[in-house]
């Protein structure tokens, strides 16, 4: 490793940023209380992490709050200049291409919104009539339990088929959810449906990320990486849109075809490089990487080539026993850094589900009819769809241009702010306050909300994922954070009905906004900064972590 990158990798620790916590926390307590609150800030020694009560003076902590807001809106000026430049026409096409079932898994997840409503209606399509309201919640909900066992499944086709069979099968149940809903005319038929769209979920999931992860170059990894959940958006307004203007069963034959697209455009596909290499195919993954990167014979082409592979060739051979790379168990976790990486997999997932993002969007039309907008409840979720698409794309604008820190800080914050407004404005109405003049806010809200963490809530989650995790077990690792993650997912899914019921559709929204603000402030303290860092920088700097 040269001496540069030996610096690009820090002195070896990650450590928590002790001003940004300080800033963060000042901001919270700034918005959501009083400035004079005894304010949590982080107290760090060189072997001790640990929260003391340093209560900041009214003075120090407007001061600071200002710094941090100065700080996140000048991340989103940067994403906006970033817009002109026309920087996403670069991005490589194969990317792009990958992420085709992506776009697919999209559809089937935004179909629930504007068709659930019609299923729990007088004019159901389905032969016995209108389903229950304890059918629609396992309607929306089976996908998850489809998803957990799904990750699984797709986890260990990873490592012993490879990631783009494995990639290719998960058209497969996509193909199947689409066939029931176009043909089934039971309830039993819409379970086995949203159970297939969870198990191709669950691949989608899994393997879109590890797949652009291995196949990027470092300087765009993060903006590739974020075109997952930019392709995911597009498709929920797809179906957004479709289920507003047409039929039940002409959506459901339309988008039959977008899986089948991926399988024929994803054939021409290689294998990625690393997974050769474990494998010991060292030829075939030289030319993998040579029609990824789209290198030529010429002389300086040919040393790059060199110079990549000796990195892929190094990084593998640091892996002990490499020649066995497929016996894979949780054995693998006994390193520290492996089961720090996996203890923060599991945490970040966990925040982007219980930040409400998935259930918001699941129930969309609901929601809005639910909260008095004005607005037609289907038309206002094309429109949170379509701003949803709008934080995606600058998301894949500015995560290798900006701190990803800070993107996730700043997002979660303001993403806490929209929650809130929204939540209280849920409450005024509870309370019978005439809020006629600001019915606008529920979709003002939603829609910031959506936006801002399309941006960096919900992209950075798998793409920082896809980094910490090393590369020997993130096949496994990545199953089981996202086995997690749709456990969750199921548990939020399935009861916010319930629990909108218990302390209603504002309380709901508050606990959303406490979640949002508890995942900027775990990011500030435990994950470490990975922009512009190699997989292999990464891991070192989490090992020299654990050892300090």
């Amino acid at each position: 490793m040269t001496a540069e990158k030996q610096s690009t990798a820090g002195s070896g620790t990650i450590k928590p940023d002790r001003k940004i916590v300080k800033l963060y926390l000042a901001a919270i307590a700034v918005t959501f209380g009083s400035c004079s609150l005894q304010v949590p800030a982080l107290k760090i020694t060189e072997h001790s992490k640990e929260l003391a009560l340093n209560p900041f003076p009214p003075g120090e902590a407007l001061f600071a709050a200002k710094r941090f807001a100065t700080s996140a809106l000048g991340t989103m000026r940067t994403m906006f200049a970033s817009f002109r430049n026309g920087f996403f026409s670069k991005l490589e096409h194969k990317a792009c291409a990958a992420n085709i079932i992506s776009l697919s898994l999209g559809t089937t997840i935004g179909w629930l919104s504007p068709f659930l409503p019609l299923l729990i209606s007088a004019d159901s399509p389905l032969e016995h009539g209108p389903v229950t309201d304890v059918q629609a919640t396992w309607i929306a909900s089976l996908l998850c339990i489809g998803a957990f066992g799904g990750t699984f499944l797709f986890g260990w086709s990873a490592e012993k088929f490879g990631r783009k069979a494995s990639l290719l099968a998960t058209a497969v149940p996509l193909v199947g959810f689409w066939g029931c809903v176009a043909f089934g005319t039971t309830v039993e038929v819409l379970y086995i449906a949203r159970l297939l769209a969870g198990l191709g979920a669950a691949g989608v999931f899994l393997l879109v990320p590890m797949y652009i992860t291995e196949i990027a170059e470092d300087r765009i990894r993060g903006t590739l990486g974020s075109l997952f959940i930019l392709f995911l958006n597009i498709g929920t307004l797809v179906s957004f849109v479709m289920g507003s203007y047409l039929s039940y069963h002409l959506t459901a034959y339309i988008l039959f075809s977008l899986p089948i697209v991926f399988l024929a455009l994803f054939l021409q596909f290689p294998e990625t490089p690393q997974y050769l290499i474990r494998r010991n195919r060292v030829r075939d993954a030289e030319s993998s990487l040579k029609y990824l990167r789209g290198y030529t014979s010429t002389p300086d082409h040919l040393e790059m080539l060199r110079s990549e592979m000796d990195g892929l060739l190094v990084q593998v051979s640091g892996d002990k026993d490499s020649t066995e790379q497929h016996s894979i168990s949780l054995a693998d976790f006994a390193p520290q850094s492996a089961r720090k990486a996996l203890l923060i997999g599991l945490v970040l997932v966990s925040l982007n589900q219980l930040s409400g993002c998935f259930a918001l969007i699941n129930y969309t039309a609901q929601i809005f009819a639910d909260s008095g907008s004005d607005l037609d409840p289907n038309m206002a979720a094309i429109v949170v769809g379509a701003i949803q698409i709008i934080g995606s794309y600058g998301s894949t604008i500015i995560v290798d241009r900006c701190q990803r820190k800070h993107v996730y800080i700043a997002t979660s914050f303001f993403a806490a702010i929209g929650l809130f407004t929204m939540g209280t404005h849920g409450y005024l109405k509870s309370q019978h306050v005439d809020v006629s003049a600001i019915n606008w806010i529920p979709v003002a809200s939603l829609s910031f909300v959506i936006f801002i963490a399309s941006v960096g809530l919900l992209p950075l989650t798998f793409v920082i994922l896809s980094e910490i995790l090393p590369p020997k077990v993130r096949g496994l690792g990545g199953s089981l954070c996202t086995a997690f993650l749709w456990t969750i997912s199921f548990l939020v899914v399935k009861y916010f009905p319930v629990t909108v019921e218990v302390i209603g559709l504002h309380g709901c929204m508050w606990v959303f906004s406490a979640i949002c603000l508890s995942a900027g402030l775990f990011n500030a303290i435990f994950i470490p900064e990975t922009r512009g860092r190699s997989i292999e920088q990464i891991i070192h700097a989490m090992e020299n972590n654990i050892k300090s």
